[in-house]
């Protein structure tokens, strides 16, 4: 995700994707799930590295505000989420946008800061930054019910979010731990193939909702990509 930037560069460029502007779309319930056991989801689960964030009662404070002006909800807990959103980080290192996520910078004049529950690094190794309980800030309309995952993916002069999307779906090791975390995740919380989206795509989901009548305007995993990943899932 083209988004947050803190004192790096990279942190920067990942603020400018994160930036949505404008209108209220409504949300929509969810279909009935079929059931998978805890046992058949852990059987799956793929190797996870825990690197939490600092996220004290400041922080949890902060997000309960946040939701509560975009969602209608005073609460900082990630309950029965409904979807998960792609992400990519435009830096090339996973330590980057941790620290980002860290730091806790505010963000379009409001905090808390920027935040994914996931990092993904070229190598495939997975990282958490926080609780699966926590509200990430990863997606405008989105944070109320969605898990964030972002894949280490730097810019490069000239080319677009396809591209730099495309070099995740062809990059071996780091798609394939991605896929088996979204499977992970999809088996654990019931969460259906079509409600795995793209920050691009995210406006258009059907659990979008932001009561300030804010949008997305991202440029990371665009439908095409997004229709690639779901289609190796």
């Amino acid at each position: 995700m083209r988004r947050i930037r803190t004192a790096s560069v990279s942190a920067l460029v990942v603020a400018a994707a994160l930036a949505a502007t404008a209108v209220l779309a409504g949300p929509a319930s969810a279909a009935s799930p079929t059931a998978v056991s805890a046992a058949d989801a852990a059987g799956i689960k793929p190797p996870i590295v825990k690197k939490y964030i600092r996220f004290g009662a400041t922080r949890k404070a902060q997000t309960a505000k946040y939701n509560k002006k975009r969602y209608h909800q005073n609460t900082w807990v990630l309950s029965n989420p409904h979807a998960i959103v792609l992400h990519h980080t435009a830096g090339a290192d996973w330590q980057s946008a941790w620290n980002t996520f860290d730091g806790n910078s505010g963000y379009l004049g409001e905090k808390p800061g920027v935040s994914a529950q996931f990092i993904i690094h070229k190598d495939g190794t997975i990282y958490q930054c926080m609780p699966l309980t926590y509200r990430g800030r990863h997606c405008v309309g989105m944070n109320w019910t969605s898990f964030g995952i972002e894949f280490v993916q730097e810019m490069r002069s000239g080319k677009d979010g396809h591209w730099m999307d495309r070099q995740i779906l062809d990059r071996d090791k780091q798609i394939r731990a991605g896929l088996r975390l979204v499977r992970y995740l999809q088996a654990r919380f019931h969460i259906k193939t079509k409600d795995v989206v793209g920050h691009a795509t995210a406006n258009g989901s059907r659990f979008f909702r932001d009561f300030t009548g804010q949008k997305n305007a991202a440029g990371d995993w665009f439908s095409a990509e997004v229709k690639a990943f779901r289609a190796r899932l």
